[in-house]
């Protein structure tokens, strides 16, 4: 089959900045049309202090995207109604006055999603919204304009130096890891043309890539404080998928977009399936480590199973079928979090999947008997310990990864203070856009069918980096009943009556510090790490 070289401009991926634009990204919408939501975003984080955010929101005019015309223009206005939309439905961080939204308002909801299907990304706030979009260069003549020290960020929902930093470490990472994939296209190329010299060396150009995002995220604990990021940022990074607790059990609802039907008392139940889920921002939705996994042919799995390497038969075989896709990853959660990616990054992953044959190159070319005679002069094992050396460093990656979660969740959730926890219940009325709704939704919360959550299932959100609570409880349904309708109850015991007011409680020594999902953070991530480990050769 003919091999046809990828080329990063045809993804929107830049050969100097990585996945980042290779221009800074727009600090202004200069069109004096979307002046209503510049305005606000110009004393973000005084109006979002001062409980402004949703009045402000609410009366701002719902505004056409029609006059946005480049894609930095629409990655600006993405981010920038992801912000005024996670404010919005998250309110101001720990204030028993304002709970959750189940709304997003038409102002932000319809030009939001009409953007977000330009770019063809879930509207929710997201990896890219946070980091690839939403930096500045401080010195345009230093010798290395992405260089960490030399970055800003443009937004952030506390205003503070932390959040800047949690950002800009992610940021600085797919800066750097642009000369990863350079060296992956010429790896791929060394392989196509079975030249084990320029494999090798590309390998090399891998580890160098991966070393640099060692350090950086080393660089983490400098100036992002845990006990800040936990309790004062990580709230509004959620998303409103199973943050039930967090008072969303059933998503949001778009204004304008999900509720153009008229509601009854009778129709209730299509309204709440109309309520969107996404999941928040999440480490996983940076193309760059999932296009590291799939040059060095590492799989994952679903969390709990081990799966197995290639054998030499499949090597060989895969070797000889240029083109054909590699199945995807079969851990779930990794394949969905690409729907998080900008549509050409998307892409890339796929496309890299069906040419990307380095792992049965390396495997093919230097057999464990060469191994064995531990000769370092030939050229085949200096490639097999070159491909080695990238996996160790991947690894390292993740373990430095699993100790920052650590560090920043686990021992935050257990020894910080007591956790808000709001009760589950049926859509409140605390921001209810039409009559209609609002007669439907209050009969929903006083009779809601028991036993079953009208939401329906959905996959599991971020195991990893923002649950909105990260309690180590999930409720069930308990025998008695208030209202007609059974208590819910935490697995801890603690009853939640509908009638009951907001709870605090802090996580013991013996609960499971989980994800957004319902995912045990540290098995998730330890399992990414070995199944990384396993892959050497």
């Amino acid at each position: 089959m003919t091999y046809a070289p990828l080329r990063l401009e045809d993804y929107d991926i830049s050969p100097t900045n990585g996945f980042l634009p290779t221009k800074p990204p727009l600090k202004r919408l200069l069109d004096p049309y979307y002046e209503p939501w510049e305005q606000i975003m110009d004393r973000f984080n005084q109006y979002l202090l001062a409980h402004h955010i949703r009045p402000l929101v609410r009366k701002m005019p719902v505004l056409d995207t029609s006059k946005l015309t480049t894609e930095a223009e629409y990655q600006r206005a993405f981010t920038i109604l992801g912000f005024m939309a996670h404010a919005f439905v998250w309110g101001r961080n720990g204030a028993v006055s304002e709970p959750a939204s189940e709304f997003l308002p038409a102002s932000v909801s319809i030009p939001w999603v009409t953007v977000a299907d330009y770019l063809q990304l879930n509207p929710v706030i997201c990896c890219a919204a946070v980091c690839h979009w939403n930096w500045q260069i401080l010195d345009e003549d230093a010798e290395d304009l992405m260089n960490i020290d030399n970055l800003g960020t443009i937004h952030t929902f506390s205003g503070s130096m932390d959040e800047s930093w949690f950002y800009l470490v992610t940021t600085a990472i797919e800066a750097k890891g642009a000369r990863g994939l350079n060296a992956i296209l010429s790896a791929i190329s060394g392989v196509e043309r079975n030249n084990t010299e320029l494999v090798t060396h590309a390998l090399n150009a891998i580890a160098q890539s991966l070393n640099e995002a060692n350090h950086i995220l080393e660089r983490m604990y400098e100036r992002c404080d845990p006990y800040v990021f936990y309790w004062k940022i990580r709230e509004f990074l959620a998303g409103w998928e199973n943050m039930a607790e967090a008072g969303l059990p059933y998503g949001v609802l778009y204004e304008g977009v999900d509720d153009t039907d008229t509601f009854s008392l009778d129709n209730w139940q299509s309204l709440i399936r109309r309520f969107r889920k996404y999941a928040g921002g999440s480490a996983a939705q940076t193309p760059l480590l999932q296009a590291f996994d799939i040059a060095l042919g590492i799989k994952h799995y679903p969390t709990g199973h081990l799966g197995k390497q290639s054998t030499v038969a499949e090597a060989r075989n895969r070797l000889r079928e240029q083109g054909v896709p590699e199945p995807p990853p079969a851990n779930s959660y990794l394949v969905r979090m690409r729907d998080y990616m900008p549509s050409g990054h998307r892409r890339f992953l796929e496309d890299l999947a069906a040419t990307c044959r380095i792992r049965e190159y390396v495997l093919l070319s230097c057999p464990d008997t060469l191994m064995h005679i531990g000769d370092a002069s030939d050229p085949r094992v200096a490639l097999r310990h070159a491909y080695n050396g990238c996996v160790d460093l991947l690894k390292a990656f993740r373990d430095k990864h699993i100790m920052i979660v650590t560090r920043y969740i686990i021992m935050q959730a257990k020894n910080g203070p007591s956790i808000t926890v709001r009760p589950v219940s049926p859509v409140s009325n605390h921001y209810i856009p039409r009559a209609e709704q609002s007669q439907a939704l209050t009969q929903a919360s006083a009779h809601p069918p028991c036993g079953g959550r009208l939401g329906g299932d959905s996959l599991p959100a971020d195991p990893t980096m923002y649950p909105q609570t990260n309690t180590g409880s999930s409720y069930v349904v308990s025998k008695g009943t208030t209202g007609g309708c059974p208590a819910a109850t935490t697995t801890a015991g603690t009853s939640t009556s509908l009638e009951k007011g907001r709870l605090a409680r802090k996580i013991d020594d013996n609960s499971v510090v989980r994800g957004t999902g319902g995912t045990d953070a540290i098995q998730f991530l330890k399992q990414v790490r070995n199944e990384t480990a396993h892959t050497k050769l």
